[in-house]
């Protein structure tokens, strides 16, 4: 937790005096390996994972003497994320002095509340079973990379799956933003780099080649209710000198 989380921002918030430390754990199982034949090489890193996350930080409605709402921080449950991770690699030369390699990093997970109520409206509700916010089901990262002589260009493509920016897995976004879906997307990079000589190395990229649009994540507070969104399509370029 950080500090805002444990100090009421107005008479209509209250702590949990009784406010419990998160804890848990990390399990991972993995292999890896390669393969070498006359012309080829293939890489794998496979690795299946399991993280606990109990005593989650969040907040839960009650009522005063008075029957005045009062926003309670406290733990809300649990949750756990299992996942797995691959890695593939394979190598090929198409000649002297060029080859062709491409390659995939994908993370797959489920992530879900366990135990677990929060506030919705002036009420509690259960939550277990519901995703949790902000861990998409896939992350893929994809590329080809050509080399020739001095000369090499890579594509990459990326893609992340659809998110929820509440433990309540709201669909519909609010009228400020801060809560509803975040919609999945895929972006396309262009790698291009040239060696003039054994010195001196020019780099190009093209990041996001289509003029994606799209956002990440919805803050609940800095800088403010709202969207994160990302940079559009934009150009790099560099030089590179070794002595």
């Amino acid at each position: 937790m950080i500090f805002k989380d444990i100090i009421p921002a107005t008479v209509y918030e209250a702590v949990d005096k009784d406010l419990q430390d998160a804890y848990g754990y990390n399990m991972e199982l993995g292999l890896r390996g390669s393969s070498y034949g006359t012309s080829s090489a293939f890489r794998w890193d496979v690795s299946l994972f399991q993280l606990q996350y109990n005593n989650r930080l969040g907040s839960q409605a009650t009522y005063d003497a008075n029957n005045t709402f009062i926003l309670y921080r406290t733990n809300i449950g649990n949750s756990q994320t299992l996942g797995a991770e691959i890695f593939l690699e394979y190598s090929l030369p198409l000649g002297k002095k060029s080859s062709l390699s491409v390659f995939t990093s994908t993370a797959f997970m489920n992530s879900r509340y366990e135990d677990a109520n929060v506030r919705s409206g002036g009420e509690n509700v259960d939550v277990s079973g519901n995703k949790v916010e902000s861990v998409p089901d896939v992350i893929t990262r994809n590329g080809v990379t050509l080399r020739a002589g001095m000369a090499s260009i890579s594509l990459l493509y990326s893609y992340t799956g659809e998110t929820f920016a509440d433990p309540l897995n709201t669909v519909t976004p609010s009228a400020n933003g801060a809560v509803g879906l975040v919609p999945s997307y895929g972006l396309l990079d262009i790698n291009m780099s040239f060696r003039v000589s054994d010195v001196i190395k020019i780099r190009f990229n093209i990041n996001n080649v289509t003029n994606e649009q799209y956002f990440t994540k919805r803050p609940s507070f800095y800088p403010g209710p709202g969207v994160w969104p990302s940079d559009g399509r934009s150009f790099s370029g560099s030089i590179g000198f070794r002595i």
